[in-house]
C-alpha cells in the first residue's frame, strides 16, 4: 500500500467560486441521469470486454495521512486515530476481493474510529449486498463504524435498503443525527448531515439532541460553509474524487465543488475540512492523476483550548 502525507491545510477566503454550479442546473441533470444510465445498464455488459478498475485500484490505492488539532477540539478528549474512507461505488467496477484485500490492510493500522462518507454504491442500492462482508471488519473499530449518504445512495430511491444492510453487519448511519462517543477522558459529538444534492439536509434536526457536532460526515465538501456556521471544527468529505481524471498538475477535469474544495484539507476561520479521493470511480472503470485512496486522520486537542 502506497503511502503519502497530506499537504497542510490550504487557507481559503470564502470568495472562491466555479462559474457554474455543479449542485445544480441542467448540466448537472444531465450528468446525474447519464450517471445513472450508464451505472445501471451500460457497463453491467461492457464490463466483460473492458472493466481494468480493480486491477488499478490495487496498483494505486494510496493510503493518505495527517495529524490535525482543530481549534475547538474538546481538550479532554484523547489522541484519536480516525480512518476516513469515502466513495467506494460498489457495483460493476469492484472486485469485492480486491476490496477486502484493502479493508485488511487498513484495519491493520488499528483506527479508533471509522468513517464512511457516502456513495456507497453506484447506481443501485444492492450493490452493496457483495461487499458487506468485507466491510465487516471495519466494525473492530473500538469508537464504532459510521457511515452518511451520497447522492448515488439516493441514485435508485431506495436508499433505506443501504442502511439495512449497513446496520446488519454494525455499522450506523447518520443521517441528519449525531451521537457523543466517549474517548478517553472525556467525549465528542459526531454527526452525519444529509445528501446536499439529493438528500434532504436538515440542519435543526442534527443539533437537537448532542448540540453542534465536533465532528461531522458531510458527503458533499460544499456543506463545508454552514458546518462553519455551525462551529463545527472539523468536517470530513468526499464526493469529488479529486477532479478522478486530472492533468499532470492541472485542475480536475470533474469538477464537483462550487467552492472548489476538490481535494486534500482546507482550512476557514477556526475550521478544518478533509476531502477524500475516496476510492471507487463512476462513468468510467479508470482514475488518472487522483489515485484512490483513504485517509487516516490523527486528531488532538489544540494547546491552550478550552
Amino acid at each position: 500500500m502506497q503511502r503519502r502525507q497530506l499537504p497542510p491545510a490550504h487557507p481559503i477566503t470564502g470568495q472562491e467560486r466555479r462559474r457554474i454550479d455543479p449542485n445544480r442546473g441542467v448540466i448537472k441533470v444531465v450528468e446525474r441521469n447519464l450517471d445513472i444510465f450508464v451505472s445501471r445498464f451500460l457497463f453491467p455488459h461492457l464490463a466483460r470486454l473492458w472493466n481494468p478498475y480493480s486491477w488499478q485500484l490495487e496498483r494505486r490505492f494510496t493510503l493518505s495521512q495527517t495529524q490535525i488539532a482543530p481549534a475547538g477540539w474538546p481538550k479532554t478528549v484523547a489522541p484519536l486515530r480516525l480512518l476516513l474512507l469515502t466513495d467506494i461505488h460498489a457495483g460493476i467496477f469492484l472486485q469485492p476481493q480486491t476490496f477486502a484485500r484493502i479493508i485488511h490492510k487498513l484495519m491493520e493500522l488499528e483506527p479508533h474510529l471509522v468513517a464512511l462518507g457516502g456513495d456507497l454504491v453506484s447506481g443501485n442500492s444492492n450493490e452493496a449486498k457483495p461487499i458487506l462482508g468485507a466491510m465487516k471488519p471495519l466494525t473492530a473499530a473500538p469508537l464504532g463504524a459510521w457511515f452518511c449518504f451520497g447522492n448515488h445512495d439516493y441514485f435508485s430511491a431506495t436508499p433505506e435498503i443501504i442502511e439495512h444492510d449497513l446496520n446488519a453487519i454494525g455499522i450506523r448511519a447518520l443521517c441528519n443525527d449525531a451521537v457523543r462517543i466517549n474517548h478517553g477522558a472525556g467525549s465528542f459529538v459526531l454527526g452525519g448531515i444529509d445528501d446536499l444534492i439529493l438528500g434532504k439536509p436538515n440542519w435543526p434536526q442534527l443539533c437537537t439532541r448532542h448540540g453542534e457536532p465536533h465532528l461531522l460526515l458531510a458527503h458533499n465538501p460544499d456543506h463545508f460553509y454552514q458546518a462553519i456556521v455551525h462551529n463545527v471544527p472539523l468536517t470530513l468529505s468526499g464526493h469529488t474524487h479529486g477532479g478522478q481524471i486530472r492533468l499532470p498538475n492541472g485542475p480536475p477535469l470533474i469538477r464537483q465543488s462550487r467552492y472548489c474544495l476538490d481535494e486534500g484539507m482546507y482550512s476557514f476561520e477556526n475550521s478544518l475540512l478533509v476531502v477524500s479521493r475516496g476510492l471507487g470511480s463512476v462513468l468510467l472503470p479508470w482514475r488518472w492523476g487522483a489515485d484512490p485512496e483513504a485517509i487516516l486522520i490523527e486528531i488532538t486537542p489544540p494547546r491552550g483550548d478550552s
